[in-house]
């Protein structure tokens, strides 16, 4: 009898370690399971769209929650493992929530300014001294003593023609490259000649006349409209 209860001890034992055994292994593997993937979405190229996320998170989840059931059953190392893959995965769920909404309001944006017209900047500056010359840079190295006289005229012409059109802000901006082509020929006084010289000083009376007329004016109209 004491013999039978000691075999029905021991087989008990051994279903138990085996129970065991086969615990601690699939933890392992499960555990295994979650770093690689963690490994496979650090290293493919991302897609930063709310539907790859999607795909990428719902297989996380899947795998963590496979990961967590036995995770009482890991070594300590193992243990330290899964935790800093699910550091790596929080890490890479904050790049890729962040870029995607970076992402939508760049598309917003995108979609709000399509069809508006060009910067007004850009557009006065390509009318007074051609196409491209004057950038963000305010940079007028191209106005030589040989060419400003030119320019000079252009601008005043270009200004006169549109006198009528121009809003506060254009004036605004008119004014402020008037002054810096202004800066300009002070640079290359030197050389230009007396007979240029005279019909810039010229010009710039007619630039002056026009402006004190139609800038004022200008501000006067706009006022008007905002409070109708």
């Amino acid at each position: 009898m004491t013999k039978t209860k000691l075999l029905i001890a021991a087989a008990i034992l051994s279903v138990g370690f085996t129970a065991c055994n086969n615990e601690n292994k699939e933890a392992k593997q499960d555990a295994e399971m979650l770093n690689m993937y963690v490994d496979s979405v650090e290293n493919a190229t991302p897609v930063y769209t709310v539907e790859n996320w999607t795909a990428i998170d719902n297989g996380y989840q899947e795998r963590a929650l496979r990961a967590e059931k036995n995770l009482a059953a890991l070594t300590a190392e193992e243990k330290a493992a899964a935790e800093a893959s699910k550091a790596r995965y929080a890490a890479l769920k904050a790049k890729y929530e962040f870029t995607i909404k970076e992402n939508e309001a760049t598309a917003k944006l995108n979609a709000a300014t399509a069809g508006t017209s060009p910067n007004f900047r850009k557009v006065l500056r390509d009318r007074l001294f051609g196409e491209g010359k004057i950038g963000d840079d305010m940079q007028f190295n191209f106005v030589t003593g040989a060419n400003i006289l030119s320019i000079y005229q252009n601008f005043v012409d270009a200004v006169a023609d549109s006198k009528n059109n121009y809003t506060r802000e254009d004036w605004d901006e008119i004014n402020v490259l008037y002054e810096a082509l202004d800066t300009r020929k002070n640079e290359v006084e030197k050389d230009l000649k007396t007979a240029d010289n005279l019909k810039i000083a010229g010009l710039k009376i007619r630039y002056a006349s026009i402006a004190s007329t139609h800038r004022g004016g200008t501000k006067v109209k706009e006022n008007t409209e905002s409070k109708q």
